[in-house]
């Protein structure tokens, strides 16, 4: 864990702005600050930067197909997610407690459904995209409910944009070395200092080792038309016999 000042300084020191032992003044700290605040928001829309999933559930009330989702007079309050990873329905009244998952619709999906105001007890769908008008998102489900219903968000969580200099920066292992060699990157340009390609390259590694640990591989799956339909049968790879 580091401040973004202690960042932002090792950075300007990287590539030879202050030399060890100095401190930024206000004018360096104010842009170290405000690319900072950029670098990571960017990071924000890439997946790969995004190393946490959190789970934040809500109550669908009945009645209710549509509702908003942010920080800022949302009607679910947490921060604003550019996508959901997965979206389930709690079974009311089931102990344990069951979740089921709701199916998420692209653009074109959620516009060629007719009937936009069917209602059920329970959603099946749902579709979700970020507001260009404020700072939240807005979250559909189809059918519209005619009954609460616990609602489970899965999100992609990233590091949280800094909002000063004295912010602590916190990240799994690797981060921090990402965090300086992509800032000292940034800060070349308007510091008038010549892209060395070591930085080049160390700020690719860093940001190679960062977002290693969050590349997630897909599941080889095997199509059920070339296996035997028993849970119990087994299939040899090097025999190409199935029992």
């Amino acid at each position: 864990m580091a401040t973004v000042r202690a960042i932002a300084t090792d950075a300007l020191i990287e590539i030879g702005v202050l030399e060890p032992g100095d401190a930024m003044d206000a004018q360096q700290g104010a842009l170290a600050l405000t690319r900072f605040q950029k670098q990571i928001d960017a990071w924000a829309a890439n997946k790969l930067a995004l190393s946490l999933q959190a789970r934040n559930s809500f109550t669908l009330t009945s009645g209710t197909s549509t509702v908003t989702i942010g920080a800022s007079g949302a009607t679910w309050t947490m921060a604003r997610p550019d996508s959901l990873n997965t979206v389930t329905y709690i079974i009311p009244s089931t102990t344990p407690t069951t979740e089921v998952l709701i199916g998420q619709m692209d653009e074109d999906t959620y516009a060629s459904l007719s009937i936009k105001g069917l209602s059920s007890s329970l959603p099946t769908l749902c579709f979700y995209q970020i507001n260009l008008s404020n700072a939240n998102g807005s979250l559909f489900f189809w059918p519209q409910v005619t009954q609460n219903v616990d609602i489970v968000l899965y999100s992609p969580q990233g590091i949280g944009v800094p909002t000063s200099l004295n912010t602590d920066v916190i990240g799994p292992s690797g981060y921090q070395e990402a965090f300086l060699y992509q800032l000292a990157l940034r800060l070349c340009r308007p510091f008038g200092v010549a892209v060395s390609q070591d930085l080049v390259q160390l700020a690719a590694n860093a940001w190679t080792t960062m977002t290693r640990p969050n590349t997630k591989p897909g599941l080889l799956g095997t199509d059920p038309a070339l296996t035997a339909w028993s849970s119990t049968s087994t299939y040899n790879v090097l025999s190409d016999t199935g029992g």
